[in-house]
């Protein structure tokens, strides 16, 4: 619970008597204030980062000289430098900050090595050596802003090689899977797991495009961490991975939707390997939610559903949102869990979108379409706030 929220309803127990003020006092020097200058260090890295990178990339930079690396390597020593004396003497952020920018200077200055002296790069291993430094710059530091900026460099790196030379580098997935992996699950931090799941989806996607899989094989793909998370019981590890992998189906779903129309299905071919592969792990799921008895849950598996194997596939699929969405916001009032309503109505004003877009692209003038689109979210989303909080006011008052 966020110490604003913490203070706003314990003075309302102070007032029913449940508390006291001093009780109140206790609970909120629990809740240390958020220091705001963690976050204006994040945008000092990333203004900063970006104007080391458009400086190493520009034209001066980018003249044949072995001064030019000289003054790359310089810089990055000097960063690495001052960051170390910050985070033993002064400030542990400051110091990492300062480390972080040197870290980003030497990835951007190893490209521009490469580029000067006209080294041929046929695949993305300056992104594998650059993650692995990143690697151990954490397991060094052992501070999120580094876990995240490496975490960062390993993706778009995946992305670098599929884009550029049309391949998947398995060891940036290893890198991913067994280093960060590593880190994840013996952290136990949220941002870590939630990080790690989604640079996992993005990889996945571009593996499923590069090898030119039968685009459905990401359901399975994207299924696996969610399985995951079923054999794990911590929280900061189980939670964020379901949440992103249900974020990477739902949003799978919503191209299935939008982009690919039925007509595409009529002629997709349809693999019984996949169709073996699924029916395996959805009973995997079902017997781990079986033993763990978590009823309400059993409607994720819904999004997971194959429905390509059936006519009518963007209808159904759209029923399907539907009831995800509706579900949760039923299993959320029944609760009264302000986190499974948040959960059921942001899928739910997606689902409708989805469905808006759908239906009315094509027949609606597109001026008169975002206006009625807008006015629509605007008032569903009014309609469900508005129910959100007497479900919770009335909880309170019992």
């Amino acid at each position: 619970m966020k110490k604003s929220t913490l203070k706003r309803e314990g003075e309302k127990w102070v007032e029913e008597e449940i508390i006291t003020k001093e009780q109140l006092e206790q609970l909120l020097s629990k809740y240390p204030d958020r220091d705001l200058n963690v976050i204006l260090l994040i945008f000092a890295v990333l203004l900063t980062g970006i104007g080391f990178l458009t400086f190493i990339f520009s034209d001066w930079a980018q003249q044949p000289h072995f001064s030019r690396i000289l003054i790359v390597i310089l810089m990055m020593v000097v960063l690495y430098g001052v960051g170390e004396y910050f985070y033993r003497k002064s400030s542990e952020m400051l110091g990492v900050s300062f480390i972080t920018l040197g870290y980003i200077v030497f990835g951007a200055g190893s490209f521009l090595g490469l580029h000067i002296y006209e080294v041929q790069v046929l695949s993305p291993w300056p992104f594998i050596i650059w993650s692995l430094v990143g690697l151990a710059l954490y397991f060094i530091y052992e501070h999120s802003l580094l876990f995240i900026v490496s975490i960062l460099v390993l993706t778009v790196g995946q992305i670098y090689g599929s884009t550029s030379f049309s391949m998947f580098c398995w060891i940036l997935l290893l890198i991913l899977l067994f280093g960060f992996g590593h880190f994840v699950y013996h952290h136990r931090t949220a941002l870590y797991s939630f990080a790690f799941g989604i640079s996992y989806l993005i990889q996945m996607t571009i593996l499923t495009v590069v090898q030119e899989w039968s685009f459905y094989w990401i359901i399975v793909l994207f299924f696996l961490p969610y399985l995951l998370s079923e054999l794990l019981r911590d929280q900061d590890l189980r939670a964020p991975l379901r949440y992103s992998s249900i974020l990477g189906i739902f949003i799978y779903n919503i191209y299935q939707v939008i982009v690919l129309q039925d007509g595409f299905f009529l002629e997709l071919d349809l693999e019984i390997s996949f169709l073996i592969v699924w029916i395996v792990l959805f009973l995997i799921a079902i017997f781990f939610k079986n033993k763990a008895r978590e009823k309400y849950s059993y409607v994720d598996l819904i999004l997971f559903l194959p429905v390509v194997y059936i006519l009518e596939t963007s209808v159904l699929t759209l029923i399907l949102l539907f009831t995800f969405s509706l579900t949760w916001l039923f299993i959320g009032y029944k609760l009264e869990s302000n986190e499974k309503i948040i959960f059921g109505t942001v899928s739910f004003l997606l689902s409708t979108f989805t469905a808006y877009i759908q239906y009315a692209w094509d027949t609606m003038n597109k001026s008169l379409f975002f206006l009625i689109g807008g006015a629509l979210l605007f008032i569903l989303s009014a309609l469900l706030e508005r129910q959100r909080r007497t479900i919770i006011s009335q909880g309170g008052k019992r």
